[in-house]
């Protein structure tokens, strides 16, 4: 989705994210989920093994961010090159 629906969705009190699967630069498959939560925008970032996402103790990432604006959270998806499109709700 468009940068600009994926904020709207957000800030309509939606949860945005974006599932991967294994390439040729990466083994694991991920999710990255966003919403809104007291005014703050969280973000979860998993990570693991084709199958094992039920064990937990297999995640090569487990991350929690909190963003205060947006911009914080588009530094972050650039630095990390995840781009918007590739968000559902």
């Amino acid at each position: 989705m468009k940068k600009e629906k994926f904020i709207s969705k957000i800030q309509s009190g939606q949860t945005c994210h974006y599932i991967y699967d294994e390439n040729e630069q990466n083994e694991n498959t991920g999710i990255v989920k966003v919403w809104l939560y007291n005014d703050e925008i969280i973000l979860t970032w998993e990570e693991c093994p084709k199958g094992l996402q039920y064990d937990e103790s297999s995640y090569s990432k487990d991350e929690v961010h909190n963003f205060s604006s947006f911009e914080e959270l588009d530094n972050f998806f650039n630095d990390n090159s995840i781009f918007y499109i590739n968000f559902k709700s």
